[in-house]
């Protein structure tokens, strides 16, 4: 028996598309059908701020064939005709609720061609929403789970002290059950242990890995600082790696007084600079930010804006310093 691998888009491919309540439709997406298919199925998830379905109002649903105008799409046994820009009618749409806040959309193309579709979503919640979706033609496919996690995490250690674990939040923000097969107890490299980790998560559901940082016991002579660093992708049924691969750094100093009695033995010459002061390092990461298990799924995204940013904001690059600072935004 022949396995064909799922052949589906999961959008929108930066994050989940974050809508606050009573703003306007959302930007258009596209996405592909195919010149010979005659149906396409688009599953919806709406994400409430906690790690739970929200249960609000349906969102509404719009798509577009070609340059045509957006048609609202209702809800079964109800249905739209959608026309292109020449005013044929080009197919026929639907939605039906599931549970845990999933929509599927059903649309039916009865003039099957290569032109581009779109979708947009309007937040009809009292709340702000996320949302994330699959496209397939076929209805399995778009059952497809997708994890949202602080990927890079780092501790400071300090000779003979004991160095916090590291938490690691993570959700599954997809339409399908999310499985991880890296089981507690797996070395993830370079001393790092897997001690704790959620296997199962249902769409919407939270959970966290607990890594294990091993205490430096010595720095060699003359080094005031060193790290250790490792990339590990988690098992999971999820095609995209990135997404679930840790990116996990611990920098090992000297504690002051050890570090004075180095730089008194280096002599004036190989010591470093004596104003040298012992600074937070440099790449101390989410995981720091977030020690409990989750907090609801908006503290991820920062500010207000339209799309969720997989990079908190504390930890994207410092641009003040940048050659380009002084430059003009306009074109």
């Amino acid at each position: 028996m022949t396995v064909v691998d799922p052949v589906f888009q999961m959008f929108p491919e930066e994050g989940p598309l974050r809508l606050a309540a009573g703003s306007p439709p959302s930007a258009p997406v596209a996405f592909k059908v195919g010149a010979a298919k005659t149906g396409v199925f688009l599953c919806v998830i709406a994400l409430g701020s906690e790690c739970a379905p929200a249960g609000e109002a349906a969102p509404a649903i719009e798509l577009r064939a070609g340059l045509g105008k957006f048609a609202l799409v209702p809800r079964e046994p109800d249905t739209v005709v959608i026309r292109d820009d020449s005013l044929m009618r080009v197919a026929k749409a639907s939605w039906i609720r599931e549970p845990r806040d999933v929509f599927l959309v059903r649309l039916d193309i009865s003039k099957p061609s290569g032109r581009l579709w779109h979708m947009r979503v309007t937040n009809k919640a009292s709340t702000e929403l996320l949302f994330v979706w699959v496209v397939s033609d076929l209805e399995k496919d778009t059952r497809q789970p997708r994890l949202l996690m602080e990927r890079s995490h780092g501790r400071l250690a300090l000779p003979g002290a004991p160095v916090d674990d590291i938490v690691v939040n993570m959700a599954n923000v997809g339409t399908r059950d999310l499985f991880i097969d890296t089981a507690a107890g797996a070395d993830l490299g370079d001393g790092f242990l897997l001690h704790e980790v959620t296997r199962t998560l249902a769409p919407h559901d939270c959970g966290h890995l607990t890594i294990k940082v091993p205490p430096v016991e010595s720095i060699p002579f003359g080094a005031g600082q060193m790290h250790h660093f490792t990339d590990f992708t988690l098992e999971a049924n999820t095609r995209d790696e990135e997404e679930r691969t840790l990116h996990l750094r611990v920098s090992r100093k000297l504690g002051k007084e050890k570090e004075k009695e180095n730089k008194e033995k280096e002599g004036k010459e190989g010591g470093k600079d004596k104003e040298q002061k012992d600074q937070p390092d440099e790449l101390m990461m989410a995981g720091d930010l977030f020690p409990t298990p989750l907090a609801p799924l908006v503290a991820w995204t920062g500010a207000a804006s339209p799309h969720v940013h997989f990079i908190p904001p504390e930890l994207r690059p410092d641009l003040s310093t940048s050659a380009l600072v002084h430059e003009d935004p306009t074109p």
